[in-house]
Formats: structure tokens, C-alpha cells, sequence
């Protein structure tokens, strides 16, 4: 297993914390007289960077600060929402703990900004569990661009091709595809039957690391 990483997308992997981003987007577009439909939330929003998001969202162009100050409002009103039932997906930690006894290293890559890794990592404690942590600063180019994924396998010292991606949103599964990655879908975000992946699971109960090595191992 000495060849083997493990990278991590954080919101709706680490945590399932859809529906609290898609509350904060809500009280945000209340805000500014702006509608965000949940479809358009999972469609067209999920994966990408703050910088991104505003565009997608406001439909014109605005300043990087001006954009970078009302992403970082919802960020806030997010946090907020979510402080009082911040939880690990069901499994992660056991998860953690076992790939972490078998020396597999372990990134983090999200869009997300830096407030909320420290919100969601130190928040729950976990952050020793990982090698290299990349945010919405790391990357210059939102998912599915593979950048934040082929930064975290350079930041474990593995190759992508022996790297499993978690992911929850459909440009991320494809970001993780073009980095030429495997992938394993959490169906938190979206249904099973939305999602195509090289393994589709709920949360980590029943992931083991045979499960892994098989998927690193297939052709």
C-alpha cells in the first residue's frame, strides 16, 4: 500500500453539509434580490471557487475584492447555520484511523476558503490525519479542472493514477477524472443514480482499504 493516496474533497465528503451551503446561498440571494433554484445550486455551483461562484451567481462583472467580500458573507452565514451540527460523515474517522495505521498519506482539496477548512478540520479535530491541506487559495482554476487534485497528489508524493478521489459533486468526479484519478462518489450531494463514479457509497461505514487497493489495481 506504500504507493497508494488518499485525497479528500471536504464539503459533502469530510461533512454532509449540503442542504446548510444551500441555506446560506438562500439567505444571501434574499440579501441581493437574486433567485438560486437548489437544481442550480447542484448543477452549476457545487465545486466551484468563491471568485467563480460570483459570476455564475450575480451574472456581471465585479471587482475580485468586491466578489471575494460577499462570498465571504455566505462563508460566514454558513458557518453560523451549520456550527451547531457540524459532524464527520458517518465512518470518516474510523476510515482515517485505519488508513493512517497503514501509512496510506492523505490530502484535502476543496474550492471551499480558508475559514471553512479551519472551521470544518480543526473544528473537528482531524486535521492530523492529513499530509497536505489545499483550499480555494492553492488553485487558480475551480473543478472540474483537475489542478486542486493533481496539486494534492504532488503534496503526498504520489501519482494521480494511485490516488483515490472522494467526491460528492459531478464536477468534482470529473476533476478527479482528469487528473487521472479514481474516484468514490458519496451520494450526499446528489442520488445515486446522478452520479458515475468508479465506486458510489453512502457515507464510510463499509469502506475498507481491500476495496482500495482493488479499485488502484483495475485496468
Amino acid at each position: 500500500m506504500n504507493h497508494i493516496g488518499l485525497l479528500f474533497d471536504m464539503d459533502g465528503v469530510i461533512i454532509d453539509n449540503h442542504e446548510f451551503h444551500f441555506l446560506a446561498w438562500q439567505k444571501l440571494a434574499n440579501k441581493y434580490d437574486i433567485k438560486i433554484s437548489e437544481e442550480f445550486y447542484r448543477e452549476k455551483m457545487n465545486g466551484r471557487t468563491l471568485m467563480e461562484l460570483m459570476e455564475v451567481v450575480f451574472k456581471q462583472e465585479m471587482s475580485k475584492d468586491e466578489a471575494r467580500s460577499i462570498g465571504l458573507e455566505k462563508e460566514e452565514i454558513y458557518r453560523t447555520l451549520y456550527k451547531s451540527s457540524l459532524a464527520p460523515t458517518a465512518g470518516l474517522i474510523d476510515f482515517l484511523e485505519l488508513a493512517k495505521k497503514n501509512k496510506i498519506p492523505m490530502a484535502v482539496g476543496t474550492s471551499a476558503p480558508e475559514e471553512n477548512v479551519i472551521f470544518t478540520l480543526d473544528g473537528l479535530g482531524i486535521r492530523h490525519y492529513f499530509d497536505a491541506v489545499f483550499d480555494d487559495r492553492s488553485v487558480t482554476k475551480g473543478k472540474p479542472n483537475p489542478e486542486i487534485y493533481q496539486k494534492c497528489a504532488a503534496g503526498i508524493e504520489r501519482e494521480n493514477k494511485n490516488c483515490i478521489v472522494f467526491e460528492d459533486a459531478i464536477s468534482g468526479i470529473k476533476a478527479g477524472e482528469n487528473a487521472g484519478s479514481k474516484v468514490i462518489a458519496l451520494a450526499t450531494s446528489h442520488s445515486r443514480e446522478e452520479l458515475s463514479a468508479d465506486l458510489i457509497i453512502d457515507d464510510f461505514t463499509s469502506l475498507n482499504l481491500e476495496q482500495i487497493v482493488q479499485l488502484i489495481d483495475k485496468k
